[in-house]
């Protein structure tokens, strides 16, 4: 009996305490909480529409860095496997194969799987679903929700990805700003890789996702720079909703044209407009243009020559029987834009970026 009573003592003070410790609040940052939980690895789905545009496009981002952060808290890994408001990321939660779906506030569970699941506590509009037999992780999600939306570094997130980056009231004012998007201290280290002047490859970005980190193509690209797997895989890249790891890819790729065109002995101007238009098109697409412009005695060095030349290349009369065109037809005429899209937004980018 005296055994029985002493543990029921110890007991009583292990709640008392925990109950005192919870009452007292969180003191200053994220070290006064210490969380735990028994596995190495969370996996996330960000069920959370986020399109190519600039009013939603951040959503995503934001609810990676805030999904990157609890996991960090963890000190455990986080593997995002998909984007987008999709009715089956409930079937995945309930199912095993994601342990957190982040969705709006306001999206209804389905009946199916209502009473497999619990939401977080609310932050902004926005909660994360576990499973509902998932106790310890419902609980260290919300200690750290709980902590965490009410400091510093939660507002500058806030400040970071909800602010507006429109640039049409600076040019219309011939006023100037230094951000462009919730991406330039990424984009800045990346673009050294390449010699590029940042605002650069930030045209790129805005022309392939409008930095929108969950853009996807019916071809399987990704994320801010539009990176394929397969292309990552080459350079060591696997998380491509990663934005540090997607725009490393993509600068890698883009230093990879670089140099060919740079060893053929192009121009500066001309290396970045076949850069550009081999990232939209493809190398070896690229190289048919090239061949082709040779072929028509043309100065296969000038990109605008080059670009005059492509319609031909749609032609029968021209493709038909040309061996050295290894795609045959090729209309081009998205490259065209492509080139020359990238190219007016650096123009837009220097005259209102410091």
């Amino acid at each position: 009996m005296r055994t029985v009573r002493i543990i029921g003592v110890l007991l009583g003070m292990f709640i008392l305490g925990n109950i005192l410790r919870i009452w007292e609040g969180p003191r200053s940052g994220t070290d006064s909480l210490e969380l735990y939980y028994d596995r190495d690895s969370l996996t996330a789905y960000i069920g959370i529409k986020s399109g190519m545009y600039t009013s939603k496009g951040f959503l995503t981002g934001f609810q990676y860095t805030l999904l990157t952060g609890f996991a960090d808290s963890l000190d455990i890994r986080l593997g995002i496997i998909g984007t987008g408001c999709h009715q089956n990321c409930w079937s995945l939660l309930s199912n095993g194969q994601v342990d957190i779906v982040a969705v709006h506030v306001s999206d209804s569970i389905p009946q199916t799987h209502a009473g497999a699941v619990s939401l977080s506590m609310p932050f902004r509009d926005y909660a994360w679903a576990v499973r509902r037999e998932d106790h310890s992780l419902l609980h260290q999600v919300n200690m750290w929700l709980g902590l965490v939306t009410r400091g510093e570094e939660f507002a500058d997130m806030e400040r970071r990805f909800f602010r507006s980056y429109d640039l049409s009231s600076y040019i219309d004012n011939g006023t100037r700003t230094d951000r462009i998007s919730p991406y330039d201290d990424i984009v800045k280290r990346r673009s050294r890789l390449l010699g590029w002047d940042w605002r650069l490859l930030s045209a790129v970005i805005f022309k392939e996702s409008r930095f929108s980190m969950g853009a996807r193509s019916r071809r399987g690209a990704v994320g801010l720079m539009q990176v394929k797997p397969s292309t990552a895989a080459v350079y060591g890249v696997y998380d491509l909703f990663d934005p540090e790891e997607n725009v490393k890819a993509g600068t890698m790729f883009l230093r990879q044209i670089q140099k060919r065109y740079t060893a053929m002995g192009f121009d500066s101007v001309n290396v970045v407009k076949f850069t550009l238009a081999a990232y939209n098109a493809g190398e070896s697409r690229i190289e048919d243009c090239i061949n082709f412009t040779l072929d028509q005695g043309l100065d296969f060095t000038d990109w605008e020559v080059v670009a005059s030349a492509i319609p031909l290349m749609a032609n029968p009369e021209y493709y038909v029987d040309a061996e050295y065109l290894r795609h045959g037809k090729f209309r081009g005429g998205e490259t065209i834009r492509y080139v020359k899209d990238v190219l007016s937004k650096y123009e837009e980018y220097l005259s209102v970026i410091e």
